[in-house]
């Protein structure tokens, strides 16, 4: 019994210490979706010195905050790079 409460106690620190890593090795990047154009603000982790996503392309960051972020989509959208909602 005392091995179940050990584990689950390890467990949990893992669980709460992931995100916390997670969190300092994160940035603020602008994402496009080639297909149609559209750009958002997203938050990427870093893994293995990259900054990972999805098919998205990256059209700028890394960004401390996400106002810096949400600067350059008007920029990319002003530019018509990305397409207005």
């Amino acid at each position: 019994m005392a091995f179940k409460h050990l584990f689950a106690g390890a467990l949990l620190c893992v669980l709460i210490a992931a995100p916390l890593s997670a969190e300092e090795t994160s940035k603020w990047f602008v994402l496009r979706n080639h297909e149609v154009g559209n750009c958002w603000t997203s938050t990427l982790i870093r893994i293995d010195g990259q900054y990972i996503n999805t098919f998205e392309q990256k059209a700028g960051g890394p960004y401390e905050t996400q106002a810096q972020a949400l600067d350059r989509q008007k920029s990319l959208e002003n530019e018509g790079t990305c397409n207005r909602d």
